[in-house]
């Protein structure tokens, strides 16, 4: 079958066994942009469409099909039409930016995440920046993995590579060069035969003279970084997914310019495992570990068993979560008062017809 080097496997199949008996067939998302897609199937790769009934029911941005994902196809009258949308395995999201408080799913169905971040100065590398994404990809049900691309322009790589592992403790973290090679093995051993995997992190930090390298042709444009500050242009402009020579998958994204958080506190938890490992022994269970007596946290923050930098990115990332957890508390009592107006409305009309 055409589509198991993509991906496809028994789960898929048994999943898709009801949309086949419809008539339609399988295909993978491979390149995404603005809503239009070019998606991998049996009989080959098509450029396809949303129907118009998936654009009417579809609530939310997140319900929308992106890069990865496995979908339900119509063909007709030489046009691809998506009719559905598989149950997503994994999925890495953030918080859409702005104002509005909703979900954007960057990538689905992601079996290992690389998160890449630059060594050659600047804002492409920071410790807390590299525990958001961590907090991230541990809530997407993907297997998180630290990627410290250009160490030929860093001097001392070994110092950034302890602070790594220090904000990633139970995380992998490799060092790399897109440009001497340094490191390559060690990430294509990720790279099997029907495993995705996907490169996240911030513009500028070498995900796509990566990708060069993995294929050893350029199958992405690179660019330069601003002089002035250090940060990247955006050289990726859409989203793709691409079958490596090994076997493997590997999906490429535009570089993030913020990284909001969506999701609960329980995998904050996880990427601050000595946290709430200390937590546990507070003398009071909703302890906020901040003036409460017999608090384990703190007696752990004066006998240095825990990073104070660590712990106050800690409690600001829970903040921004508990906030965003009132705000999407509140949209949902507007859709739900929303919803009951409207029924009112349509059942008042129908009754004065009577």
């Amino acid at each position: 079958m055409k589509l198991k080097k993509w991906g496809w496997d028994t789960a898929n199949e048994t999943e898709f066994s009801h949309f086949k008996e419809q008539g339609l067939i399988a295909g993978r998302i491979v390149l995404e942009s603005k809503h239009l897609y070019e998606v991998e199937t049996e009989a080959g790769r098509k450029e396809a469409k949303v129907s118009g009934h998936f654009r009417y029911t579809a609530v939310r941005r997140s319900d929308f099909p992106t890069i990865g994902d496995w979908v339900a196809l119509r063909i007709e009258e030489n046009q691809t039409i998506i009719e559905h949308l598989l149950k997503r395995k994994s999925s890495f999201s953030r918080k859409t930016a702005g104002i509005e408080t909703d979900e954007q799913i960057i990538a689905a169905n992601i079996d290992i995440l690389f998160i890449v971040l630059g060594l050659d100065g600047g804002r492409n590398f920071s410790a807390g920046g590299l525990e958001r994404y961590l907090a991230r990809a541990l809530d997407s049900g993907s297997t998180p993995v630290v990627i410290l691309n250009k160490a030929d322009l860093c001097e001392d790589p070994e110092e950034k590579l302890f602070e790594a592992e220090t904000s990633a403790p139970d995380a992998p973290v490799h060092v790399t060069s897109a440009m001497t090679g340094e490191g390559l093995d060690v990430l294509s051993g990720y790279l099997t035969p029907g495993k995705t995997a996907a490169f996240t992190g911030p513009s500028g930090v070498g995900k796509s003279a990566l990708i060069n390298a993995l294929f050893g042709e350029e199958k992405q444009l690179t660019g330069s970084i601003r002089d002035s500050d250090l940060r990247g242009r955006h050289t990726t402009t859409r989203k793709e997914l691409f079958l490596l020579p090994s076997g493997g998958l590997l999906i490429d994204s535009p570089g993030l310019k913020e990284l909001q958080l969506w999701g609960d506190e329980e995998s904050l938890d996880a990427a601050f495992s000595e946290i709430t490992e200390f937590a546990e022994n507070c003398r009071f269970r909703d302890c906020s570990h901040q003036n409460e007596p017999g608090c384990a946290v703190q007696q752990a923050l004066s006998d240095g068993a825990i990073d104070h930098r660590r712990f106050e990115n800690y409690l600001d990332m829970k903040r921004e979560l508990r906030f965003l957890e009132s705000r999407q508390t509140e949209k949902r009592r507007l859709e739900a008062k929303a919803k009951d107006k409207r029924i009112s409305k349509f059942l008042k009309k129908n009754y004065q017809k009577r």
